[in-house]
């Protein structure tokens, strides 16, 4: 399967190291032309690890134009959100989004494209067993300054079958 991204959760993956997983679990891992510029310019302690895979396994990929509908649809949001939604449309077969935005995700929805965000990408490594332990991660991703719902939080811990 091919997971094509927008630009927080791979910051996201990066804060806390764990951004081979992307390597480890899917066959391809494509960006659009407007999430690598935004990841370029991302300055903080997770850039090493955001340079490194954009070197090895993250591949930019312009997205093929859209129709009116997949138009209208993606028109509130930002041009990286645009971007990535398009691409992952543009391939619609064996493709997953992934993306943590509510409207990005609902907009998603609407083209009836497949997402997963941070956490849940967290959570099928887990269940794939590339990790033993998703709510140590989710605080440290907290504690980086991502922001993450109690709510989440919540659903995360019964889903990964955690107390801590």
């Amino acid at each position: 399967m091919k997971v094509a991204s927008n630009t927080g959760p791979i910051i996201a993956l990066a804060k806390i190291s764990c951004l081979s997983i992307l390597k480890t679990m899917f066959s391809e891992i494509l960006i659009p032309p407007v999430v690598y510029r935004e990841l370029l310019g991302k300055s903080g302690g997770e850039w090493e690890e955001i340079e490194s895979a954009l070197n090895d396994f993250i591949r930019v990929m312009e997205p093929d134009h859209s129709d009116n509908a997949t138009e209208l649809a993606i028109a509130d949001l930002d041009e990286g959100e645009r971007q990535a939604i398009k691409l992952a449309y543009n391939m619609r077969e064996n493709v997953l989004l992934l993306i943590d935005d509510k409207a990005g995700r609902e907009a998603a929805n609407r083209l009836n494209i497949p997402i997963t965000g941070t956490i849940g990408i967290l959570l099928l490594a887990k269940e794939k067993g590339v990790l033993t332990n998703v709510i140590k991660l989710m605080d440290k991703l907290r504690n980086s300054g991502y922001w993450l719902s109690d709510e989440l939080i919540e659903i995360a811990k019964k889903l990964a079958k955690e107390d801590s």
